[in-house]
């Protein structure tokens, strides 16, 4: 082992290389990489300011919270838990030796300013903690290149490995130079009494290094860390790796309803003053769309959990945002003039030229790509933008044609005369049902919407429903003729106008009824009138508001299930993911005598979806290796049940039929929760509240 030698060395950049000062040498090294680091920042940023608007300032305490939560603490890493924590390791050694980064870039321009702050207490404890993530950040890297090279997960296909292989080179390039730095200094300076485990490290790897070597190895070291600090701050900008500049900018901005889709173009009220309708070009973003373009990390999260993409449609949410950003540094070029609102951007249309039609009518808007996403990144705004466009350009799939004009002109989907809308209560066990007229007053308004009212599944439903008010001796009614379909799917398919037209037709409805709250049937009803109309009262979900009487043991579920098989429940992911109502549905569940059910491996907010919302109702995809609702049903088999129930009557609808088309009519049922609930029901004479 070497001789420690206890003198204070020379600071590395107080020696002259060819006569220049390191001093000097360090002045302009942190001048160029800087002025070149904000050019580029400048460049990539400036798209922003051409793109569309987007008010994202508003609930500023929650967006703080959740910057901390989801910013700092990284909450969502570890929902993949070995790729999450080698994250977590990583951003938290970042996020430690910052301070080293600025303390050995401040001594080589001659100003210490942190020498006073290390001199302190602070500083052995700080150069001790310093040490651990060095090791800690090292291991990590070594982890990550290991898992990429060798275990190579799906999700990861279509992302440049090679940037993922220099990115992490560099920053194990970095630790390894500040260990020798340090470790050189301790031998040749010494360091009794301090516990600095990466210094001791290399000091030990180093001790067989001749005494001479160790001074130009010290220097060196510092050199070529600072050298490669800088390249790799002016790399940034360049790959996705961008997101460790645009990552917190991105969590902060998010978006807080997530089952309200954005307007078509914010800080505009009539869709006649816009010259064009969704995006067609780059510039149609807003500029929070295309910061999340920057921010994308190619984690593969999305693609992952993506329902489209599990069945073979050509949809994958990483390569969408992908190709996105590299059409976005295409338009706006490092040098060249910047983009403008002003450029009139007749470069090639997005949509069948860079994204392919399919893509976007692949998308169920399921929201699993955004669920799942660490940095919160949007895409079901971008898609439903990109079909607007194509709806106003007479481009949508011509299926969309009929039911359109269907909507336009009778109010649903199904052609049907309005005057037909509450024929389904006037027979048998449903009759009697009040239907509403202006000026009447209501505690409940049951809005039905159109499935209900002309599907046979939906009536059903709707069936158990008006029973379970009954049963509670709830005060309520329908609106019968007056009611027009909610528009949940017409919006969503790109028909803005059609969907701006019905909600003002129900919303002057619903300003001639008084009521106190509305209950709905289907999830997808539910989300729009919560999420997308104006309202001043309580909009619920049937799970919701019969969970709340069955709290208030105003429903008695007593009757013991007749049919005696173990159940799974399928979280809808317009009740779930977009509006976290998971816990009421399993609440009813459990309330019901004889109840034995199981969780699919992939529930909650992690549901499959099966492929029964939005336009898939009307637009079948050719390139489906098999349909969501067989996968979701085979997911419920594995997990042992032999009865599938669920909440909404179009996932009810998609799984029965899968069930016939795989063959499972003998092994597996389907059941929607709502109709097991009423099978179980002993109606409450006195309408009360009050336990017996």
């Amino acid at each position: 082992m070497n001789a420690q030698i206890h003198h204070t060395l020379a600071h590395p950049t107080a020696a002259t290389f060819l006569g220049v000062s390191g001093h000097l040498i360090m002045w302009v090294i942190v001048i160029a990489a800087l002025s070149l680091f904000c050019y580029t920042l400048y460049r990539r940023l400036s798209v922003l300011r051409a793109a569309q608007p987007d008010p994202r300032w508003d609930h500023m305490g929650k967006r703080l919270k959740d910057l901390v939560i989801y910013g700092l603490i990284q909450k969502r890493q570890p929902r993949y838990l070995w790729s999450g924590l080698i994250h977590l390791m990583i951003f938290w050694g970042f996020v430690v030796l910052g301070l080293r980064s600025l303390q050995l870039i401040t001594q080589g321009l001659g100003f210490p300013i942190f020498a006073p702050l290390m001199s302190t207490g602070f500083g052995p404890i700080y150069d001790c903690l310093r040490d651990v993530f060095e090791i800690i950040v090292l291991f990590a890297c070594v982890w990550a290149i290991l898992r990429r090279a060798v275990l190579r997960p799906e999700r990861y296909e279509g992302s440049p490995h090679k940037e993922a292989y220099l990115v992490l080179g560099l920053i194990s390039f970095l630790m390894i130079t500040d260990m020798a730095y340090e470790g050189t200094t301790l031998i040749l300076e010494g360091g009794e009494g301090k516990w600095i485990p990466a210094a001791q490290l290399a000091a030990q790897g180093l001790s067989l290094v001749p005494s001479a070597a160790l001074p130009p190895i010290h220097g060196w070291a510092y050199w070529l860390h600072i050298l490669t600090f800088f390249f790799f701050l002016n790399y940034l900008p360049f790959g996705k790796h961008f997101h460790i500049i645009t990552g917190l900018p991105t969590l902060f901005f998010r978006k807080r309803s997530k089952g309200a889709l954005k307007p078509a173009r914010w800080g505009v009220e009539e869709l006649e003053e816009l010259e064009t309708l969704g995006v067609e070009k780059l510039k149609d973003f807003t500029w929070k769309h295309i910061l999340d373009f920057y921010t994308c990390t190619q984690c593969g999260r999305c693609t992952d959990n993506c329902p489209a993409h599990a069945i073979g449609r050509p949809l994958n949410p990483k390569m969408l945002t992908m190709t996105l950003r590299h059409h976005v540094a295409q338009c706006n070029p490092l040098f060249g003039s910047a983009m403008k609102k002003s450029d009139n951007d007749e470069g090639v249309s997005l949509i069948g030229g860079i994204i392919s039609e399919d893509v976007v009518w692949s998308c169920t808007t399921c929201g699993a790509c955004e669920a799942e996403c660490p940095l919160f990144i949007e895409y079901i705004d971008k898609i439903v933008d990109m079909r607007r466009h194509l709806i106003e350009t007479a481009q949508g799939p011509k299926a969309f044609n009929q039911v359109l004009m269907h909507v336009e002109k009778t109010g649903n989907p199904f052609g049907k005369p309005p005057s037909k809308r509450a024929d389904w209560i006037r027979e048998g066990e449903h009759s009697g049902v009040r239907i509403l007229k202006p000026g009447d007053e209501v505690d409940v308004l049951y809005f039905v919407d159109s499935y209900g009212a002309f599907d046979p599944v939906g009536q059903a439903i709707a069936g158990a429903i008006v029973q379970g008010l009954k049963a509670a001796d709830m005060d309520f009614g329908i609106l019968g003729p007056l009611e027009k379909d909610s528009g949940h799917q017409v919006r969503r398919m790109g028909e803005e106008g059609l969907f701006q037209l019905l909600m003002e037709e129900n919303l002057e409805t619903f300003r001639q009824i008084r009521f106190k709250q509305i209950i709905t049937t289907d999830p997808h009803a539910f989300n729009t009138l919560k999420n997308d109309y104006p309202h001043a009262v309580e909009v619920l979900h049937y799970t919701q508001f019969f969970a709340r009487l069955i709290s208030q043991r105003r429903l008695r579920p007593q009757k013991t299930l007749e049919d005696c098989r173990t159940y799974t429940y399928h979280d809808p992911c317009y009740l779930g993911r977009h509006n976290d109502v998971y816990l009421e549905p399993r609440e009813i569940l459990q309330s019901m005598p004889g109840m034995h059910w199981v969780e699919m491996e992939k529930s909650r907010d992690r549901s499959f979806c099966c492929g029964g919302g939005d336009i898939v109702l009307w637009h079948e995809m050719e390139s489906e290796q098999m349909r969501m609702a067989e996968k979701r049903v085979q997911m419920a088999r594995a997990a042992g049940a032999h009865g599938l129930v669920t909440a909404c009557p179009f996932c009810f609808i998609h799984f029965e039929d899968a069930i016939k088309t795989l063959g499972l009519e003998n092994e597996m049922r389907v059941f929607d929760l709502m109709q097991l609930l009423a099978s179980t029901l002993v109606e409450n004479p006195a309408g009360s509240g009050e336990e017996e």
